[in-house]
């Protein structure tokens, strides 16, 4: 069994991955205490509560953790965020847009990524190999207009593993960018901005996005996909 922390593990992909690695040794990371104590004890694995936004409490998790050989990193949290900026005084972008929610979507997502990559990497390095997914998004590898922030977080996360993809395979470590397109969670919800069913009909199922985490995560060690992009049939 291999030794794999999930991020973002309370609710929608990263929940799904976990049940569908329950197999592996799994610390199942989330700021959302409830919903990580429910799944954490649904497949019995160990868990802690941490907001990757804020630093001091990812060194503390890597302080509980450092102990341990990490065979992979799965970065599945983020947060959403909506509104072209010409609409962000009307009432259903501004709630969602004021400047402290963006700090904290932009922390999540971007600082959040990078500081459990840069957290996790010593560990590796000293043991020899390892593997980091990132659940990224369409929004990663091509710019969609009533998006912009959302899509500056995520472009950001993957210029970020296109810069490191050389240095880590030196060390024998792995990474992949995961993009999925629409994916059918309370993602939105979370934001007050849920999409319509007839759009959110047409998306994927966290567990369709876990399958592709779990192909990634099964390949035999040299070989690497640096992006993978995945979508429902209906949803181009």
């Amino acid at each position: 069994m291999r030794n794999v922390i999930i991020t973002g593990a309370a609710n929608g992909v990263g929940k799904a991955v976990a049940r569908l690695l329950k197999e592996e040794n799994l610390i199942l990371i989330d700021n959302d205490e409830n919903e990580l104590i429910e799944i954490a004890k649904e497949i019995n694995k160990e868990y802690y509560v941490c907001d990757l936004s804020n630093d001091k409490e990812i060194e503390k998790l890597i302080s509980q953790v450092n102990n341990k050989e990490i065979d992979c990193l799965v970065n599945c949290a983020g947060m959403w965020i909506s509104g072209e900026m010409s609409k962000l005084e009307e009432p259903s972008y501004k709630e969602m847009n004021e400047i402290n929610r963006i700090k904290k979507v932009i922390d999540t997502n971007v600082f959040g990524t990078i500081a459990m990559i840069k957290s996790i990497f010593p560990i590796m390095r000293n043991q020899g190999y390892g593997q980091i997914i990132n659940i990224n998004s369409q929004s990663g590898v091509m710019c969609e207009p009533p998006f912009p922030i959302y899509n500056a977080t995520k472009q950001s996360t993957n210029a970020f593993r296109k810069a490191i993809q050389n240095d880590l395979a030196r060390n024998n470590i792995k990474i992949t960018d995961v993009c999925p397109g629409l994916i059918q969670t309370d993602f939105y919800k979370r934001a007050n901005n849920e999409l319509p069913k007839e759009i959110m009909d047409n998306g994927l199922t966290p567990e369709d996005v876990a399958k592709t985490v779990k192909y990634v995560f099964d390949l035999p060690h040299e070989i690497t996909i640096p992006s993978i992009e995945v979508r429902h049939i209906k949803n181009y």
